[in-house]
This record gives C-alpha cells, structure tokens and sequence, in this order.
C-alpha cells in the first residue's frame, strides 16, 4: 500500500481549508456520507474534517467505519477514529482531538482489521491504523471449519472480497546434516537430525522434522505428489540403502492444536531442501567353527565376504551322528572410544570456528594468536558423541550445561558453554575430547 508522510495540523492551518468549493457543514456524520477535503462537523466546537489526501483523484472520499457503536458521530467522540476510503480504495484513518486538532494517515494492510494504540488526544505520533485490503466493513457471521477446511456466510448488499489468513509456519532452528560413509544395509543413522523453533519463550517445538530418502534426486513436483504417509520423522538410517549416493528430504510439519497460539502450518516441501549422502559398501561377515571343530570334517559355504541376508550352507562329512548345530551370532566386540587432542600449537586459521580430527568449536570470536575463544561457544563432532571433554588452561571463564569446572561430562555430539576459554597466547592450553563412536 501506498505510504506517505503523516500531517499533523493546528488549528490555524484547519481554518484555512473551510473555505474550499466542495466545503460542506455537518452538524452529525453517519457511516456512508461523502466528504471532501475542508468538510467540517460544526456543532459549535468546530470540529473539523480536513486535509483528506494529497491526492486529489482521491475525492470524493466516504466514510465506511467508525470505532463506536452506532453510526452517529458527535462532538462527544473526541479522541474517535474514523476510516474514510477514497474513489481509488485508498483507505485513510481520521481523528480528532479534544483541542480540534486532528491528522490523517495511511492505512497498512494487516489481518487484524482497525486497531489504534496510544490514542491521547492531541497527540498522535503513536497512532496505527489498519484495515483487510480490498473491504471496509467485515461480513457477520462467517464461520470457517479448520477440520473441514470449509465455510460460509450469508451474502450482504454488497461486493465481497475474500482474505484468507493463515497461521504461521513451523521454522528450523538448525537444518539436518548429512553423515557420509555409513555402510549400506546397517542401521546406522546417515544424518544429525534438524530441531524445530519453540513456540514462543516455552519449550514446546512448533513442529515434527519429517524426512524422506530417495536413492535418486526429486523435484518438486515429485516431493509434493508424495503421500503423507511416505515421509517420516524417524531419522533416516542406511538400512535400505546400497552402495553409492542417497538424497534425504525433509521439512517441518506444523503442530495441529486446539490453541491458536499453539497452531502452525507445515514447512515448504522443496527440493532444495535435499542432503546428498554418500553410502559406503554394504560390509560383509565370515563363518567360522568353534574351537577343537575338525575342518576336514566341516565346511561352510561361503564362509567370507557373506553379506547380511546370505544362504550359507553348512555341510557335515564325519562319522559322528550330529543332533544338531547351534549357530550363533558373534556378539559385536565394544568400540574403545576415541580420543582426540588439541594442543595449543594445533589451533590456527581465522573466523568464528576451528575443526581438527572431526571435532569443531564455535564461538562469538576466537584470537588464533593468543588461542582466546569468547563464547558463547560450542563443541560438535561428526564421530559419535562426546562422553567427556578435559581442557587444561590458566584462563577458565567458562561455565554451562554438564560443566564442572574445566570438565563436561554426558553423551552429546553438540556441547555448549558460555564465558571465555583463554589460553593467553601459552603452550599449556590442551583439550581432550573422548568420544563414543555412534557407528
């Protein structure tokens, strides 16, 4: 909508417009009369309606709406706001104040229909306006079922425009990353799952991350003819996937309350919203025989490079009457953690983050010089999570979640912390990072 600067007129420059060809007298206004620029309500207090438009292709103008009950306005409404729409559906706001002053402004285009805040007559640098694009006067009575995505109202003397209003749509607060290399047919997750915005200061999330895989790239139209029930919000695993890429999908589906507040429309469904994943080869296995089996006896075929869904066949050519042969699968030998360590001279670059061996820290600023992180800050690793983090500096200013002194501890690929770390340009500051492997 067309803006322009708001006016604010005394009272000597109101009297100056009176005397204008269209100038007419009101001693009552009603919704639905016709004004003009110089018109005036003169009930003895010379309130006035003045200075309507700059643009005169605007006149002559009607007022449609008034903040009050009834249609009558007197010289008791002062401090009332008035809507006046002129010939090109330019909506304009009027008031007046109790000293006769008054000032006209442009009228923005929201959903909320009229509203004024900070009225204080005769001064109205506080004043908003607003009005639904395209109608001055709302239909009573329409009723719109959100369950059934219907509704209807009962058609006035008049034309009719239609404004839908839709609620808000669920946001990320961090977008899935792709994880590389998971072996094809495992369960291993092939990314760090996204996290939706809360709903205002509370911890409820706007929404469910939903994702879908594709061994092939989608556009579009592909992605949106896909059924609701394609998508999902488990995070996707390499389970049945092969050797080579993945394309993983994904957008936010609203929360579908009761509560307004508590209501949200569902992410866009884009293709460039797409995590291209590499999938390592499908691993294989081996067969073997418990100890003190006679290997001229038994055989087992194949017995390496099995992969998981293989027929084995397993063949006996002794003497012995067999009963039976219990197969067992080997349980999977514990992963050692791992151990990465950053040294005072391991720390170089520039920017807001420093990464090494698959462990990154991010903070508001880092002094690559004197090895300084101002946080707030954070710790991630694409290698599991991290079960402890050790630092060893002089300048430990750093506190958060699991922080005990200079020692986090819990299960987490993302660790936070606030205050500063400094190593004050030393070789003593180090950090350990122990990490339990996800895969």
């Amino acid at each position: 909508m067309i803006q322009i600067k708001k006016i604010i007129l005394t009272l000597v420059a109101l009297l100056a417009v009176t005397t204008g060809a269209w100038a007419t007298e009101f001693t009552s206004l009603k919704v639905g009369d016709v004004l003009h620029v110089g018109d005036a309500i003169n009930t003895g207090t010379n309130y006035k309606v003045y200075g309507l438009y700059l643009d005169a292709g605007n006149q002559p103008a009607t007022l449609v709406r008034a903040n009050i009950g009834t249609n009558d306005i007197t010289e008791s409404e002062t401090g009332a706001y008035y809507l006046i729409k002129g010939k090109n559906d330019f909506y304009f706001g009027i008031i007046w104040g109790a000293e006769g002053l008054g000032g006209y402004w442009p009228v923005t285009d929201t959903s909320d229909g009229i509203s004024v805040t900070a009225i204080t007559p005769g001064d109205y640098t506080e004043l908003t306006f607003a009005v639904h694009e395209g109608t001055a006067t709302p239909v009573d009575g329409f009723a719109w079922n959100k369950a059934e995505k219907t509704g209807s109202f009962t058609m006035p003397g008049g034309n009719v425009t239609l404004e839908p209003e839709y609620y808000p749509q669920a946001a990320l607060t961090a977008a899935p990353t792709a994880i590389n290399d998971v072996p094809a047919t495992t369960d291993g997750a092939i990314v760090k799952a996204g996290t939706v915005a809360n709903i205002g200061s509370t911890e409820n999330a706007q929404g469910t991350v939903m994702y879908y895989v594709s061994p092939k790239a989608l556009d579009d139209a592909a992605l949106l003819a896909l059924a609701a029930d394609k998508w999902t919000a488990d995070v996707p695993t390499a389970e049945k996937l092969t050797e080579g890429k993945a394309y993983v999908y994904y957008y936010v589906r609203g929360n579908d309350s009761d509560t307004d507040e508590e209501n949200f429309s569902d992410g866009d469904i884009l293709s460039a919203n797409a995590l291209t994943v590499t999938i390592a080869a499908e691993p294989t296995y081996a067969v073997t025989f418990a100890e003190g089996t006679d290997p001229n006896e038994w055989t087992a075929d194949p017995k390496a490079d099995v992969k998981k869904g293989q027929t084995v066949t397993v063949t006996y050519t002794g003497s012995k009457k067999v009963i039976g042969v219990k197969a067992e699968k080997k349980a999977k030998a514990p992963a050692g953690p791992i151990t990465v360590t950053w040294n005072s001279d391991d720390i170089t670059g520039s920017g807001k983050s420093f990464t090494k061996d698959g462990v990154t820290i991010t903070a508001d600023d880092i002094e690559y010089d004197d090895k300084n992180f101002y946080g707030p800050g954070t710790f991630t690793t694409t290698l599991g999570n991290f079960t402890k983090i050790e630092v060893t500096t002089e300048g430990w200013y750093a506190s958060g979640t699991g922080w005990s002194g200079k020692t986090w501890t819990g299960n987490a690929s993302s660790v936070s912390f606030s205050g500063d770390i400094m190593g004050y340009g030393g070789g003593n500051l180090k950090f350990v990072f122990t990490i339990e492997p996800t895969n």
